[in-house]
């Protein structure tokens, strides 16, 4: 595994974020390298349709969206500036992201 932020980092909170979320992750969903997890994160990022679940967040959680996409399992924070916070696939897929809102959720986007 590579051990250095990727060119994807500025899309991260932190170097150290991206690197971080690299190492718990990535293997979750078979990245081998921080530039193809990075870039999988970035993409769902700016993923935008129907399928694709969103709340923000109240202000105890500072305004960050919540995303998450079923059919790919694929559940995302970003933050209130637009930086991703975290990217995985949750154990517990839509009821996790369900969840998530329950203890979270200001209003769905």
């Amino acid at each position: 595994m590579e051990k250095g932020p990727s060119e994807f980092a500025e899309y991260w909170t932190s170097e150290y974020e991206e690197v971080n979320h690299f190492y718990f992750h990535a293997d979750e969903f078979g990245y081998q390298l921080i530039t193809e997890y990075s870039k999988a994160a970035y993409n769902f990022a700016n993923e935008k349709g129907s399928k694709i679940l969103s709340f923000t967040a109240n202000a105890k959680k500072y305004w960050s969206t919540y995303k998450y996409k079923m059919e790919t399992n694929e559940f995302m924070i970003i933050s209130r500036g637009g930086k991703i916070v975290t990217y995985f696939p949750p154990d517990k897929g839509i009821k996790y992201f369900y969840d998530q809102f329950n203890k979270w959720g200001d209003h769905w986007n």
